[in-house]
């Protein structure tokens, strides 16, 4: 379906990068982020009421140390 549509400038620049970098069509990647931005998550529901993001991590993902976060903390 071919439309018209008015985008926030940084908007347009982060799909056209997206786009640039990804080798495909720019209506390919604004539908594909829509897509996106609308899919139900998968996984657990995420629960109410909690003040910080979070994410999902992989089955059988290395621990990080308190040594290894210390050392990258002092690194910075």
């Amino acid at each position: 379906m071919r439309t018209t549509v008015t985008l926030d400038d940084e908007a347009y620049e982060a799909a056209l990068t997206l786009a640039k970098t990804s080798g495909k069509r720019l209506g390919q990647v604004i539908s594909d982020l829509i897509r996106r931005a609308v899919q139900k998550p998968q996984g657990h529901a995420p629960r109410g009421g909690k003040r910080f993001p979070t994410f999902e991590v992989p089955p059988g993902a290395p621990m990080i140390s308190l040594k290894g976060i210390r050392r990258a903390w002092e690194e910075e």
